[in-house]
């Protein structure tokens, strides 16, 4: 999880802008000795004794420099917490009193604050999020050499992101090695909940929990190739309101009126008499929060309302 390194940047800053505040208030000129001074070996050095006024201002404004520093640090993880926990709450609820079986998560890369919803670290059925597993694999192995991508791949991997077009899957798993892509993408990301199919042929049926959807995603954002990293953001981005199956999957983080920049992978499908239908992506300025929502139930205008309300509420609850 990222973020919480840039205060030094900001305590570093201030101490060189009060440092050259203390000098010039203490009477030390910015400008330049003249140049026989300068040269003269025998010319003392002025230098500020312990216990001056100056170095005594000096320490005390780089003390309250680094107290402000660390407040600011510490409020805004405060707030993070608030917010992320809020989302997870919020969802919570909805499922309660709707009745349907929801699973959420969500973290603020930022701070590296992660809420998980009292279902959120159950693994389900990932429909056509395992997609997203079979493609950081293939595109993490590619990075490393292990194999090479032809321009078809690429294709094919812009149509299982976007369109979440089966047929692209059904070539990807083939040509890469079926649920040896979900089991690489689970090693590399460092997932706890997932696992590959039972059934090999059905790729639809491997197993995600949300907590382990924000964490894939934070693989991505944090640890992939820029290249690799925007080609996947970027098509997610880019998914159109209507699947290549029909399917319309402008639900949940997608729900209209669509927020600009929101990435999201969704899925569903039938599995016998129950429906699963799952909103996980990125949402706020440079994908800061991900929010990942699972769901299943015995209705898909049930499972679509309820994730609808879950997003919404998840999105309202986050700055």
């Amino acid at each position: 999880m990222r973020g919480r390194g840039r205060w030094r940047g900001v305590l570093a800053a201030a101490v060189v802008v009060l440092l050259a505040v203390a000098l010039t208030g203490a009477g030390v000129s910015p400008v330049s000795f003249p140049a026989t001074a300068a040269a003269d070996p025998t010319t003392p050095a002025a230098s500020a004794a312990p216990g001056s006024t100056t170095v005594d201002a000096l320490a005390t404004a780089v003390a309250e420099a680094q107290a402000a520093a660390e407040a600011e640090a510490a409020g805004e993880v405060a707030a993070s917490v608030e917010a992320v926990t809020s989302a997870v709450g919020a969802v919570d609820a909805i499922a309660v009193e709707a009745g349907v079986w929801v699973g959420v998560a969500v973290l603020d890369r930022v701070t590296g604050e992660i809420a998980v919803g009292a279902e959120g670290a159950k693994p389900i059925a990932a429909a056509s999020l395992t997609k997203l597993y079979t493609v950081v694999d293939v595109l993490t192995r590619a990075a490393a050499g292990q194999i090479a991508l032809t321009e078809a791949d690429q294709r094919l991997i812009l149509r299982a992101l976007t369109a979440s077009d089966d047929g692209a899957m059904n070539a990807l798993w083939s040509r890469f090695g079926g649920s040896a892509t979900v089991a690489g993408a689970i090693a590399v990301a460092g997932l706890r909940d997932s696992r590959p199919p039972s059934d090999p042929s059905q790729w639809g049926e491997a197993v995600v929990s949300a907590r382990d959807l924000v964490a894939l995603y934070d693989y991505v954002l944090t640890h992939m190739k820029a290249a690799d990293r925007d080609l996947v953001m970027g098509a997610l981005t880019a998914s159109p309101d209507v699947a290549a199956d029909g399917f319309h999957q402008d639900f949940g983080l997608f729900a209209p009126p669509r927020r600009p920049g929101v990435a999201a992978k969704q899925g569903w499908m039938w599995w016998g008499p129950t429906f699963y239908l799952h909103s996980a992506g990125t949402l706020g300025p440079d994908g800061r929060y991900v929010v990942a929502i699972e769901s299943t139930s015995r209705s898909s205008a049930v499972g679509r309302a309820t994730v609808n309300r879950a997003a919404a509420a998840a999105t309202l609850a986050l700055p």
